[in-house]
């Protein structure tokens, strides 16, 4: 018996072998699909003839490619190829390849560190008109590196590239001049180089949300960090702000697992005992904006309570409501035609203004920012550049950065109050620095190029001040 079994076994084995083999047989008759994976010579190979051909921008763009190497093509990094490219360019001397020579020897990066020496290949650029050579000339200049320490001379090289739209010397030039450090104090032309930099940030923000957050800033402090055990013993009793504190435990899984009909549940209870942050949350999620369907008079009623308390984020939210009038809402119902609802109030601005000024006498800083637009545009309101000042101010001081563009705008200006280049170039600077980490960077090539104080950004042209934003 146990004879038997192995000659079936092996008979089997046989089997599979031949139907294993045939299959093999049958497969090769079908043209592979080779699976090819990036090399990189996609990058190099257009380059290639044109550098042996010697035309030195194409050299330096081998170069640069060699050196760092692009991660979406698979090219790793050739130090060896990379400076040999990057030679051969500046053998013919292209102004990018002195420039990023430069830079390498400013940074001891692939090279000994020598900034003697990268200063001496930055003013071959920047006597060629590099803009990104002259801006880190400047520095140099600037900081005395590899250079005996000159802010006239910074500042002459930092106009030279600023004029063409180098956004890293229109900042230290414009902190130059507000300063007077070395150089002689000139706050009018500080504004004009933060306005550049400030309207590159407006330019960048993204869309600002029309309506305010339930925990876009948390009412209370207490809870931070703080897990759902330490909330349901005075939840429990009828704490409200416990409960409020709860849901969002329950909302956000701090302590608990999430469970969105728990955290409505405490959020209603802590709204009906009487606390303006949960009854926000209702009036918000029942908006349109979050868990609950939308109900105009649940919207009301739960806005309309927190306000009546003086909750700014609730009178903000009324503001809109009222601004922004009726919308519709479509739903496809399966086999006919799509069913329209209308949602939401007439528009009334006499109602929306209300709330919106209640909301900016109570601190809120985007409440205080379109008060002010409505003050400069007479709209809803008599034009009072004065108040628009005010108000802009008021939001500025909370960091809002549209209210400190305006602000410095209007202070160039010296519309709605006096003309103060000072005060100008200070809010004009706070607004760009919001946002001087969010500057574009270069396309075209693996990795920007490298600058003395940070990676290189885009040319962005200078731009005549306009009206407030």
């Amino acid at each position: 018996m146990r004879h038997t079994s192995v000659l079936w076994a092996f008979s089997a084995l046989l089997a599979f072998d031949a139907i294993t083999l045939d299959g093999f047989a049958q497969a090769e008759e079908v043209p592979r699909l080779e699976l090819r994976l990036p090399d990189g010579n996609e990058k190099t190979m257009p380059l290639r003839p044109k550098a042996e051909k010697g035309e030195a921008r194409a050299q330096f763009d081998l170069g640069f490619l060699y050196l760092f190497g692009d991660f979406y093509s698979h090219l790793e990094a050739d130090q060896a190829k990379g400076m040999y490219w990057l030679r051969k360019s500046l053998a013919q001397g292209d102004a990018q390849a002195q420039d990023l020579m430069g830079c390498l020897l400013h940074r001891g990066q692939f090279l000994a560190q020598d900034k003697v020496e990268a200063a001496n290949w930055f003013r071959k650029a920047a006597e060629q008109g590099d803009p990104y050579a002259q801006s880190n000339l400047g520095y140099c200049y600037l900081k005395g590196e590899g250079v005996a320490k000159d802010p006239a001379e910074a500042v002459r090289w930092f106009r030279l590239a600023a004029a063409k739209g180098e956004v890293k010397a229109q900042r230290h030039l414009g902190y130059v001049l507000e300063t007077g450090e070395g150089f002689p104090q000139d706050c009018s032309e500080a504004a004009k180089w933060f306005f550049n930099l400030a309207l590159i940030a407006e330019t960048d923000k993204p869309s600002l949300e029309l309506l305010d957050h339930p925990h876009s800033e948390r009412f209370s402090n207490s809870a931070k960090g703080r897990p759902a055990s330490a909330w349901f013993k005075a939840a429990e009793a009828g704490d409200a702000q416990a409960q409020y504190e709860l849901g969002y435990c329950y909302e956000k899984a701090v302590g608990v697992e999430h469970d969105e009909s728990e955290a409505i549940k405490w959020y209603r209870r802590s709204a009906e005992g009487g606390y303006a942050p949960a009854q926000f949350v209702l009036g918000y999620f029942h908006h349109g904006h979050g868990r609950l369907d939308y109900d105009h008079d649940e919207v009301l009623k739960w806005y309309g309570k927190a306000s009546d308390q003086g909750y700014a984020k609730a009178q903000f939210n009324l503001g809109c409501y009222y601004d922004h009038g009726q919308g519709e809402s479509g739903r496809l119902v399966p086999g006919g035609a799509t069913v329209w609802t209308k949602f939401g109030v007439p528009r009334n601005p006499a109602e929306a203004l209300k709330w919106y000024r209640k909301a900016a006498e109570n601190g809120h800083a985007q409440a205080q920012y379109l008060m002010g637009k409505s003050y400069h545009s007479g709209k809803d309101v008599p034009e009072d550049h004065t108040q628009s000042v005010k108000w802009w101010r008021k939001a500025a001081e909370q960091g809002n950065p549209a209210s400190q563009f305006n602000l410095g705008v209007m202070y160039l200006h010296g519309h709605g109050t006096d003309k103060d280049f000072v005060e100008s170039a200070r809010w004009l600077r706070e607004c760009a620095m919001q946002k001087i980490t969010y500057f574009r960077c270069g396309h075209g090539m693996p990795t920007s190029r490298p600058m003395v104080d940070g990676i290189q950004t885009e040319l962005i042209p200078l731009t005549g001040i306009p009206k407030i934003r």
